[in-house]
């Protein structure tokens, strides 16, 4: 098998086994090379293969005010639409006797932003012409205490009058309210409410 035989001459069929070895080799070389990488750095050129998680800074970005589904943003609650009543705990008050004063605030309208801030209420006691007793006097807290008064919601305030008047400043306590009838007004960010007639007898 070593030595060719064959009608050619023997340089023939050496030449023609020499070529069959080195395709043979040729091809060997280069499935070893596709199989192994290239070489021992074929498992970090896999790893190196580039990720889906990314580094690079974020944009900031303004984030909007979820609102819900097919309603617009709550808007600040409109005087127009706010119906203020006054009332008292009794219509006449004896000796002694101190009047609990209230005041309901009831939307008419949508759903809106209501600020309860003590500055945006002012209650009111008047006897004839003569103003009696006022919040308007003392200083009021000015922080917006905004809430969510929903339609046809209502938001209700009290308070107890001592039967003093008021005095600017309110930091001394003015003279006793003297045995008669009176007015209770109270107006709500601009809102007035019918007023409600009450009476001191002793």
């Amino acid at each position: 098998m070593i030595d060719p035989v064959g009608p050619l001459p023997r340089r023939v069929y050496w030449i023609r086994r020499g070529l069959l070895v080195l395709v043979l080799v040729i091809v060997v070389v280069l499935l070893a090379h596709a199989c192994g990488g290239g070489g021992g750095g074929g498992n970090d050129r896999l790893s190196a293969q580039p990720t889906c998680t990314a580094t690079s800074t974020p944009t900031p970005t303004t984030t909007p005010t979820p609102t819900t589904a097919g309603h617009a943003p709550v808007r600040p609650c409109r005087a127009a639409r706010l119906r203020v009543t006054a009332g008292t705990d009794q219509p006449s008050y004896g000796a002694g006797a101190r009047p609990r004063l209230t005041a309901v605030v009831h939307n008419t309208g949508p759903a809106c932003r209501y600020d309860a801030a003590p500055a945006n209420r002012t209650w009111r006691i008047l006897s004839g012409n003569d103003e009696i007793w006022s919040t308007g006097d003392c200083d009021r807290d000015r922080t917006p205490n905004r809430i969510r008064l929903k339609a046809d919601g209502t938001f209700t305030y009290a308070l107890v009058w001592d039967r003093h008047r008021s005095v600017e400043g309110c930091k001394t306590e003015g003279a006793a309210a003297q045995p008669g009838t009176y007015r209770l007004y109270v107006t709500v960010l601009g809102s007035p409410g019918a007023p409600v007639v009450f009476r001191l007898s002793g």
